[in-house]
C-alpha cells in the first residue's frame, strides 16, 4: 500500500515521482483524495526535494499541494 505523486516543481521546472509508504497497512493520508483530513495533510517535518535543483518542496502544506501534479494510490 503506498501513495505516489507526480510533482513539477516550481522553482525549476523538473517532473518527477514521489513515494509515500504505508505503515501497518493503512494507507498514509494524501493530497488531493477528496477526504477532509487527507486533502489538510501534507508532512513538513521531513523535507521533500526536488532531485533536480534540490528546492524545498514541502516548506509549507499550500506549497507542496500547488506542486502535485497526479495522486496515484495502490495497495
Amino acid at each position: 500500500m503506498g501513495t505516489a505523486y507526480k510533482i513539477k516543481c516550481r522553482h525549476c521546472g523538473a517532473q518527477f515521482d514521489h513515494y509515500t509508504d504505508s505503515g501497518y497497512g493503512v494507507l498514509q493520508p494524501c493530497v488531493g483524495c477528496g477526504d477532509t483530513y487527507a486533502d489538510g495533510y501534507v508532512e513538513t517535518e521531513i523535507p521533500i526535494r526536488c532531485p533536480a535543483c534540490l528546492h524545498r518542496l514541502n516548506t509549507t502544506p499550500e506549497d507542496f499541494r500547488r506542486q502535485v501534479e497526479t495522486v496515484m494510490m495502490w495497495d
